[in-house]
């Protein structure tokens, strides 16, 4: 870990300030690893990185080096730069802290050595944690307004941030200081108003993950879930960067790939998977993705984990109990050892897991050892269709025993059409005075003009209503996109048609009648049109 000497960088911003000579051989910079590392007392900086195009510069690790080479007109550059200005703040906050050594992720990591970035971005919740204190500098706030809930407008950027999250929860002490470096509070004081802001536990805030824990949960850990939920909404410059961001809150390691796009969202998750028989981490997408599909078991984006924040894990005695209360036969129950429900075995054809299963033809719905608080179980709906498995959202309960079965979750997008636009020949329709009259979902989640409707795997069903002003007769249109297949349906005889897209978005994608699936459709039946 290189660290800056806070005497060294103090005493030459002093020189050039007053004209005098600075020394050339001084030391910036010292490096220390391993027990001479944890020896130190060094404080570390939490910021936001300035905006290139609004003139705010930082300063690199080669750049510093050039404040000691003579030459008024390069280190007048640099010392006008906002990013030197918070190397210089950082080290006189330090100073009084009577800290020597200070660690800054602008210049003190050499970006050109990709080895020496990478090592830096695997240890870096470490070294974070390790910090005897962390200075979090707000640069576009002044004072604490932001720490009133009636002030959310003022929230600073540095709560947006992926890598700000991890800088938040592993050190100790974290002070918080305006864009004039006074003091604002430290982490111990502001942790409801902190909590509330970014969605992290308080527990967790003043304990770490390690610590966390309560009466309710035995775990040391918040699940990957929940973890993964805080960055939800949470941005970063660099798409990868979303994934590296979350590798030391979820305690793994991995090579840095720019360029890897959102496949490195995918690697981390197959990295937890490998080291963690958390079953959260298919939980994503459980309560707010009411309609479409993937085929992938695996998310693509930490957004997706956005409705997370409350789930905890089970451990195998709780979800046995579960399954016993809820009918599965003891030879069933058998079948649920410690060893299957805590191994999960990635192969290149996908991930080997065995789940607590009620199956209705291509359908089924599958238990997690995990649940959102204290409620039930979380459940997650797959289809099985061309010899693969699709993830699916908000299907129907379907009827059946419950059963302990393997299944084998693919973790690869497979290269299906992510649309698919439907033409509807409805010019007769309003020769014979039908009119559309309402299209669901609502609020532009389907685009529908000029007779295309445009379905995706985010939104995979639209039911049309037409209506004939004279006699107020209606029927609907029901379009489904599936994974490269599309149907479409029209409900015949609707007037006793209790309308449920959870259930009616699903029949055209099956092959075979799905009666389970029409119950309380009194007006029936289904028509291909």
């Amino acid at each position: 870990m290189r660290l800056i000497r806070v005497a060294a960088m103090l005493d030459i911003e002093a020189r050039i300030h007053q004209g005098k000579e600075v020394n050339t051989t001084t030391e910036i910079f010292g490096e220390f690893y391993g027990p001479a590392l944890t020896a130190k007392q060094y404080a570390i900086l939490s910021h936001c990185w300035g905006v290139w195009e609004r003139d705010e510069r930082e300063v690199s690790f080669k750049e510093m080096n050039k404040l000691l080479v003579k030459g008024e007109v390069k280190r007048d550059e640099i010392r006008g730069r906002t990013g030197y200005k918070k190397i210089i703040d950082t080290c006189r906050q330090a100073q009084k802290d009577e800290l020597e050594w200070v660690w800054i992720d602008t210049c003190c990591i050499n970006k050109d050595s990709s080895s020496e970035l990478s090592e830096a971005i695997n240890s870096m919740y470490k070294w974070y944690a390790q910090a005897k204190l962390c200075y979090t500098y707000l640069h576009d706030t002044v004072g604490n307004s932001w720490t009133n809930r009636e002030e959310w407008r003022s929230t600073p950027k540095w709560f947006s941030r992926g890598w700000t999250l991890q800088e938040l929860i592993a050190p100790k002490v974290v002070h918080f200081f305006d864009r004039e470096w006074k003091w604002i509070g430290n982490k111990a004081e502001l942790a409801n108003a902190l909590s509330r802001i970014t969605g992290i536990p308080q527990r967790v805030l003043n304990e770490g993950l390690q610590k966390a824990s309560s009466s309710e949960d035995d775990f040391e850990r918040p699940s990957v879930a929940q973890i993964i939920s805080w960055a939800a909404r949470r941005t970063t410059t660099r798409e990868e960067d979303r994934a590296y961001s979350l590798l030391g809150l979820l305690g793994v390691h991995m090579p840095m790939l720019y360029g890897e796009g959102k496949n490195a969202f995918r690697r981390l998750q197959l990295e937890i998977i490998r080291t963690s028989n958390d079953q959260s981490i298919f939980a994503w997408g459980f309560r707010t993705r009411q309609s479409g599909w993937s085929s992938s078991v695996l998310a693509d984006d930490p957004s997706c984990f956005v409705d997370c924040r409350q789930i905890i894990v089970r451990r195998s005695e709780q979800l046995t109990e579960h399954l016993r209360k809820n009918g599965m036969p003891d030879e069933e129950l058998s079948k649920f050892t410690q060893k299957r429900l805590h191994t999960f075995t990635v192969t290149n054809g996908g991930i080997q897991i065995w789940l607590p299963t009620v199956t209705a033809g291509l359908f089924s719905k599958v238990k997690l050892a995990c649940c959102e608080s204290n409620w039930d179980f979380i459940t997650i709906d797959l289809v099985f269709r061309d010899s693969t498995c699709f993830r699916t959202f908000n299907l129907p309960k379907p009827p059946g025993q419950i059963e302990f079965k393997q299944h084998l979750l693919p973790y690869k997008e497979a290269e299906y059409p992510s649309t698919f636009t439907f033409k509807l020949q409805d010019q007769k329709l309003s020769q014979g005075g039908f009119v559309l009259d309402c299209v669901y979902p609502e609020e532009g989640e389907v685009e529908v003009e000029d007779g295309l409707v445009t379905l995706s795997s985010d939104y995979d069903f639209a039911a049309l209503a037409y209506v004939r002003g004279n006699d107020a007769t209606c029927f609907y249109v029901l379009l489904s996109y599936f994974a490269g297949g599309h149907s479409a349906f029209a409900l015949l005889h609707p007037e006793n048609f209790v309308y449920s897209p959870a259930r009616s978005r699903y029949a055209p994608i099956a092959t075979y009648p799905l009666s389970w699936i029409n119950r309380g459709y009194k007006g029936g039946p289904w028509g291909t049109i």
